[in-house]
């Protein structure tokens, strides 16, 4: 659009006229942001539960198959443990493992004026990229950048300063200028997706031709413009956009989740808006802001080619720990219960005792629990799958999970799953909140939408120590750190005036 088009519609035209230009409704433009870096979901081992940690020593074990569970050190585990001979250890031995102690060591070195990697992708009303669009950037401390977009709608990325209040303006192709997005930098890698409220048409002009009615035809075929007649016989452009419809609800290019969005909603009972807002803040997300299920919380700085080393154990589009995966697995109810009993890896088995004998009430009937198929004729309750290590380290991939477990796990994987699973959790953990005395009724569902995060992100414990205002600055600092890193930990405390 860096031409000189002819406006649309302005008047009759003599001859062929390329055209090229934003075309539709007066209404602003929106603006997504998307920051790279998310503080990680952590295990429980970085709770603010001050409860110890351990595990314990199955056959076969070592303690440096231990250490790499949980990113630890064999000296760590060594010294935390007293143990003199780390060569010997032996099963049914408790390993404790050691609370993290984060150190602020190095940061302190780093320049305080952080930056932002600032990349933005420009697209019309239905999601087609802008390219050759004229675009102005002006950062609050004077910084003014000047690009065009590429054929995909996109600018790469380009520095600016963290925290700082940004302004972008446009230029049309009839030279008028506009402000489309206005927000604040966030330090790290962000991505603004910048989205017109119109359709960009191109193309040269010509007569019309075919029956009145012609652009009147239904499509299902999403985004579709159709060009003709309208019943009267006038020019007409029909766009198949998703809004409006019956729910109001727009999703944009995550419209390939729309079932996935609209069941979880009316499974629910809260709207489908507050649902998507949940999955967007969750997900992780491809250039263009589409969530990727598949994502996983690698530690970059520490993986090699050879060896992955992972943040958590979080794993696809809403970040499920294991732990937390297989317990609402074992919940009747849920979602995933429903679909594990399906398969028949989830039934009501015996409880036994500490010898392995078979529970019975005083009627002498035997008690049953929910219990997992871990293998053939094998089933295992939540408190077993935790102690025999199923489930357990900071990996998204067990060392001692089965096929079975890892099968079931990597289900994180798949959009309906995981989506369906974090509405069931974020429901559960409201009622928690609600018999825990909060006034959850009188919340909205943009409200309960932001508690089903914070519960989910923190855990119900955790969370609810953060409603209360009630968590030390100790635990605050332990917390930040590990979940963003100490780098960006120390910048974030001092805009705040801390540490």
């Amino acid at each position: 659009m860096t031409g000189k088009p002819t406006p649309f519609f302005d008047e009759p035209q003599d001859k062929p006229t390329k055209y090229d230009g934003l075309f539709g409704w007066s209404a602003d433009w929106k603006c997504y942001l998307d920051q790279e870096d998310k503080p990680v979901p952590l295990d429980g081992i970085w709770s603010l539960s001050p409860d110890k940690r351990s595990v314990v020593v199955l056959k076969g074990d070592t303690l440096g198959q231990i250490a790499s569970e949980y990113n630890c050190s064999v000296e760590e585990l060594t010294e935390y443990n007293n143990i003199k001979n780390p060569e010997l250890i032996y099963p049914g031995q408790v390993i404790n493992i050691p609370q993290r102690h984060y150190t602020l060591t190095g940061a302190e070195k780093k320049k305080d004026d952080n930056q932002c990697s600032l990349s933005l992708s420009f697209e019309d009303l239905i999601e087609k990229p802008l390219s050759g669009l004229k675009v102005k950037v002006t950062s609050a401390l004077g910084e003014v950048f000047e690009f065009i977009t590429d054929g995909l709608g996109r600018i790469d990325e380009f520095t600016v300063q963290a925290e700082s209040e940004i302004k972008i303006t446009v230029s049309s192709g009839m030279g008028k200028i506009k402000e489309v997005a206005r927000f604040i930098s966030q330090e790290g890698k962000l991505n603004a997706i910048i989205s017109s409220p119109k359709v960009r048409v191109k193309g040269k002009s010509a007569a019309i031709t075919g029956p009145a009615g012609n652009a009147d035809s239904k499509s299902d075929e999403i985004n579709k413009i159709n060009v003709g007649r309208d019943s009267e016989g006038t020019p007409r452009v029909h766009i198949n956009h998703t809004c409006p419809n019956s729910y109001d609800l727009m999703l944009g290019k995550n419209v390939i989740y729309w079932n996935e969005i609209i069941r979880a909603s009316e499974r629910s009972g809260i709207i489908p808006q507050s649902i998507a807002a949940v999955i967007h803040s969750e997900a992780a997300k491809y250039r263009g802001g589409v969530w990727k299920p598949t994502s996983v919380c690698k530690n970059s700085k520490k993986s090699t080619k050879e060896n992955t080393v992972y943040k958590s154990s979080a794993a696809g589009m809403t970040q499920f720990l294991n732990g937390t995966w297989m317990t609402e697995t074992l919940r009747d109810g849920t979602y995933l219960y429903e679909k594990a009993t399906e398969q028949g890896l989830v039934a009501d088995k015996p409880l036994l005792n500490k010898k392995g004998e078979v529970v019975k009430n005083k009627k002498g009937e035997v008690v049953n629990e929910k219990k997992f198929q871990v293998s053939t004729d094998k089933w295992k309750n939540l408190k077993e799958l935790t102690n025999g290590r199923y489930i357990t380290g900071i990996t998204p991939y067990p060392v001692h999970a089965t096929a079975e477990i890892q099968q079931w796990l990597n289900l994180r994987f798949k959009p309906e799953y995981a989506i369906m699973a974090a509405v069931d959790y974020g429901v559960a953990n409201l009622a928690s909140l609600k018999m825990a005395g909060y006034n959850i009724d009188g919340l909205n569902d943009a409200e309960k939408a932001k508690l089903i995060y914070l519960t989910h992100h923190l855990g119900l414990s955790d969370a609810i120590h953060f409603i209360k205002n009630n968590i030390t600055e100790g635990k605050a600092k332990e917390l930040l750190i590990a979940q963003v890193g100490d780098e960006s930990a120390i910048s974030k405390a001092k805009k705040m005036e801390g540490i």
